[in-house]
């Protein structure tokens, strides 16, 4: 884990990103197959589209830094969450399932962002510290569009 307190070791940090980023791919990819509003199926796609690319960044940045994402507790956490949401989210159906989705939406990037300002950027240097930064732009716009989707729902 971290070397030092309050800092955590680079493969931790791209374990984190690594889970973050499929979570996100998984439930949009849920939400996809149950939604029919439209602002939610656009907001569900943005999801696969632009996670799936910053997971190839991130994998390219990992790459060239030797750095392997690792587990570990906020990993599990981020799987385990990840899981139970969507097995909650199988239980609505129309408009409360479009709620239900966005409110986790908000919920999940919100985390993400304090997250990236309290630890994760702190703790990185170099082309990860430039990828995260950069992640956090989108996690904000992110954050942004699931508030204003939530709020025609």
């Amino acid at each position: 884990m971290s070397t030092t307190p309050g800092r955590m070791a680079a493969n931790d940090i791209a374990g984190i990103l690594t889970t973050a980023n499929q979570g996100e791919i998984d439930q949009a990819n849920a939400a996809l197959a149950k939604t029919t509003n439209a602002d939610v199926r656009a907001f569900a796609r943005m999801m696969v589209t632009d996670h799936t690319n910053a997971m190839n960044d991130a994998r390219d940045v990992f790459t060239r830094n030797g750095i392997t994402p690792g587990d570990n507790a906020t990993t599990n956490e981020l799987k385990a969450n990840g899981q139970r949401s969507t097995m909650n989210l199988d239980a609505y159906h129309g408009a409360a399932f479009d709620r239900a989705y966005m409110q986790a939406q908000i919920d999940m990037h919100q985390w993400l962002l304090t997250n990236l300002d309290s630890l994760l950027i702190p703790s990185s240097r170099g082309e990860l510290r430039t990828l995260l930064e950069s992640t956090r732009a989108t996690v904000s716009s992110h954050l942004d569009k699931a508030r204003e989707v939530l709020g025609k729902l």
